[in-house]
């Protein structure tokens, strides 16, 4: 447990704002959902790497007839998610043991500030398994923190290591992101890359399976 959690689980009901306001500092998760939806009408929805539920509450809340499904390695995913529980389930797996119990596929898969996370060696699997959830017409989404040489990259990456304690953590400047991606996913095609505000250092690709 980093030191972000050791200390959001002590204060209570104000655990919930303090998240969102730190978390505001890197990125607008309501301008991402505005940007999911804009790609993508889902029925069923997977994110892989879904945390605490905070892109979750989003996407259920907009998405009236949505089912939802967020998975991560991490104890209690989805533990401060407000949202319809009716309509959403967490679960603490990996993507390969999911995939292993063919869940059935989904509309949309998101991998939202996931792969930093995941040594490079593991990434291509992690990429592959997303791509074997998705339905057919379906949108993959990968979201990721671009390294750039300037003070936001350095406080997300302080944040990352040594407040959120996640001592391996490695990010990759833009070239490598999409290198690391088509590479991942040769069958399919980038149909949107974008950045979501307040910083440029967040980079998102949609993608689809290539028609042929």
């Amino acid at each position: 447990m980093g030191i972000t959690a050791a200390v959001r689980r002590r204060l209570g009901k104000y655990e919930v704002p303090a998240a969102e306001l730190y978390r505001s500092v890197f990125i607008d998760l309501d301008s991402l959902a505005t940007t999911l939806l804009s790609l993508s009408t889902p029925g069923r929805i997977l994110e892989i790497g879904c945390g605490d539920g905070a892109v979750a509450e989003r996407l259920v809340g907009a998405l009236p007839e949505a089912e939802y499904l967020g998975i991560d390695v991490m104890d209690s995913p989805g533990r401060l998610f407000r949202g319809d529980r009716g309509r959403a389930t967490f679960r603490s797996v990996y993507s390969h043991d999911l995939r292993a119990e063919e869940p059935g596929l989904f509309d949309l898969v998101l991998v939202v500030d996931v792969l930093h996370h995941v040594p490079p060696a593991h990434r291509d699997a992690l990429l592959r398994d997303a791509e074997a959830l998705l339905a057919p017409g379906g949108t993959l989404i990968v979201k990721e923190w671009e390294r750039r040489s300037d003070i936001a990259h350095l406080m997300a990456y302080t944040a990352d290591k040594y407040v959120s304690g996640d001592k391996n953590v490695v990010f990759g400047d833009r070239d490598q992101l999409l290198a690391t991606v088509t590479a991942a996913l040769p069958g399919m095609s980038i149909v949107c890359e974008t950045r979501v505000p307040p910083k440029r250092n967040n980079i998102l690709f949609a993608l689809r399976r290539t028609e042929g």
